[in-house]
């Protein structure tokens, strides 16, 4: 009787040492496994997604390339940096004739120049200019860096555009101009 008693607690504890084993695997699966599954699942779809950018980043390379060596090649125009100089008394009578010339170079035809007498009898070593002429808006770029090459130029205070009959526009440009 002894002995049977004793397998038949043997199988209990069998069982529940079984049990116990099994709930532990299960707890081990559940809690260490599966959350690792998924991160893995997560690294590997974040993966592809990097190797999509790199290929992305392999086809866009030479056009990249060929764009940055394209801005860093030095520009064919530079912006004029002459010497400053001022105007005499006698010289300030030639400006209307300058910027007329100017103008025409760049295909832009002058309807007023107009200098401030007020500027010119202060006793600032400057005068204002006011400049009105019609002609494409495109061609005042042109005129503006004209307007840069003068060594007499201190400042361009204002510039006006307004569209005017016939595809043109009317410009009007206020210059700063160092005097004596």
């Amino acid at each position: 009787m002894r002995t049977g008693n004793l397998s038949s607690r043997m199988s209990s504890q069998s069982v529940i040492l079984f049990l116990l084993c099994g709930a532990g695997i299960l707890a081990f699966v559940l809690l260490v496994n599966l959350p690792s599954q998924r991160l893995s699942e997560q690294i590997e779809r974040d993966i592809a997604g990097l190797v999509a950018r790199i290929e992305e980043q392999r086809m866009l390379a030479p056009i990249f390339s060929t764009l940055f060596a394209k801005a860093k090649t030095p520009s064919g125009s530079t912006l004029p940096q002459p010497g400053k100089t001022k105007l005499t008394r006698e010289e300030i009578s030639e400006v209307p004739r300058q910027l007329m010339g100017l103008a025409a170079v760049n295909k832009l035809t002058v309807r007023e120049i107009t200098p401030d007498v007020n500027t010119l009898a202060d006793a600032s070593n400057r005068f204002s200019v006011r400049v009105a002429a019609t002609g494409r808006f495109l061609d005042l770029r042109g005129f503006l860096l004209s307007l840069g090459g003068l060594p007499f130029l201190e400042a361009i205070e204002e510039i006006e555009v307004r569209a005017a009959e016939g595809g043109t526009e009317e410009m009007t440009i206020k210059l700063w101009l160092a005097r004596e």
